[in-house]
């Protein structure tokens, strides 16, 4: 059985910490290719659009919009195709 992969939080800056999660670009069960825009995500200073980073299946949205969460924390699993 293939592994879950995880999307985290990247360092979106030098001195970011956290981020806000702004607006979700997929739903459960969307298939996604790599490099396909995900998930909005906001700083203090700049709103940032996250990629997948593999071609896979959302099996899950880890973080709520209007979350904020710690640079490294999951965004959302997906299934490897």
């Amino acid at each position: 059985m293939e592994n879950k992969l995880e999307l985290r939080v990247p360092k979106v800056g030098m001195d970011t910490t956290e981020v806000t999660v702004a607006n979700w670009l997929v739903q459960p069960g969307d298939n996604v290719a790599q490099g396909q825009p995900v998930v909005e995500v906001e700083s203090e200073k700049v709103t940032v659009v996250i990629e997948s980073e593999h071609d896979g299946k959302i099996v899950e949205i880890a973080q709520s919009v209007g979350e904020t969460v710690p640079v490294g924390a999951v965004l959302c699993i997906l299934e490897p195709r």
